[in-house]
């Protein structure tokens, strides 16, 4: 079953897909980024909004 995972490239954060027998670990490298959250997330939608709850807390950390 596929899943999504949370990756940073360099020009910010994204939802990358996560091969059944694939590590999050190797997905972000096939991404050319680095693993921020593995989740699993199930559905994309749900790594989206783990994905803006992340980038809210970045937000609010600024300030």
């Amino acid at each position: 079953m596929v899943t999504y995972a949370i990756v940073e490239l360099d020009d910010g954060l994204t939802v990358t897909t996560v091969q059944p027998g694939q590590s999050p670990e190797d997905a972000a490298a096939a991404s050319c980024g680095v693993l921020v959250d593995s989740g699993p997330y199930v559905t994309y939608e749900d790594a989206c909004d783990a994905l803006a709850e992340l980038e809210t807390a970045n937000d609010d950390e600024r300030q």
